[in-house]
């Protein structure tokens, strides 16, 4: 009975003016929030997505976007932008917190840019969506933003490749591919309850030792047949298949860890 009367009252919460016992189509989401989800780019080229969170430009990413590879991500780029749609310019990014292995471990970010009455989404609880439940995607590559539907496959603290702590991650079955880090998870009311994280399953571990030896072995010198560079094309090669393979399982961390820097910067 106790239960009962606990999930009645959240479900009578209402947050940011959207009701969590609303139900939206994948059609009224996409309608409604299209314009809050941007591109990121990093030394001016294209990094991942992300999306706007307040009027005043707060915008919310995966930490492993705006972060050098080189650092082990714990150093941001040098210049960081963030392309908003209908907009007429790039807007220069700040990140808010230097805190590097929170934002590491939990994989996100967030970041200010300069402006005002940006369109933004409304963020929900983790808690929202279980095993089976549908969810919803907008990501903003190249081509666009579009509207993936995925069904959450798994729930649970779990470990990311960018840190040792447990993460609260959600385990979706949707395609994904690079390019879609960073883009908001909505729950079917509505509400942003995860940012993507990564493509699960992305190319084989074979390929991806195989790409370590060759560029392990570029220092030693190159080998090239009818003017071909053999090595570097077997690098560009793999590269390509693990950017643009689309893998039908993806994962995300939990819209809390962005909600507790959002609180940090408003202080």
């Amino acid at each position: 009975m106790r239960r009962s009367i606990v999930l009645i009252g959240c479900l009578l919460v209402m947050v940011d003016g959207v009701s969590a016992e609303t139900k939206l189509t994948g059609k009224q989401i996409f309608q409604l929030y299209r314009g809050a989800v941007v591109q990121v780019w990093v030394n001016n080229h294209f990094s991942g997505t992300g999306f706007v969170i307040s009027a005043d430009g707060l915008v919310v990413t995966a930490n492993h976007v705006v972060a050098t590879r080189e650092s082990k991500f714990r150093e941001f780029g040098a210049d960081i932008k963030v392309f908003v749609d209908g907009k007429p310019t790039f807007y220069p990014a700040t990140p808010v917190s230097q805190d590097a292995e929170s934002r590491i471990n939990y994989d996100s970010v967030v970041l200010r840019i300069e402006g005002h009455g940006f369109q933004h989404v409304s963020m929900g609880d983790w808690k929202d969506v279980d095993i089976e439940d549908d969810i919803f995607i907008i990501p903003h590559p190249d081509v666009g933003t579009m509207l993936l539907r995925g069904i959450v496959s798994g729930k649970g603290p779990a470990r990311t490749d960018f840190g040792p702590l447990p993460v609260n991650m959600i385990l979706f079955q949707c395609p994904v591919r690079n390019g879609f880090s960073g883009a908001p998870i909505f729950s079917p009311s509505g509400l942003v309850i995860g940012i993507v994280d990564t493509k699960v399953f992305g190319i084989a571990p074979a390929l991806d030792e195989l790409r370590t030896a060759w560029l392990s072995s570029q220092s030693h010198g190159r080998v090239a047949i009818m003017g071909i560079d053999v090595g570097g094309s077997f690098i560009e090669l793999i590269n390509n298949l693990d950017q643009n393979l689309i893998s039908g399982l993806g994962s995300g961390v939990d819209i809390s860890y962005a909600k507790r820097e959002e609180e940090t910067e408003k202080k």
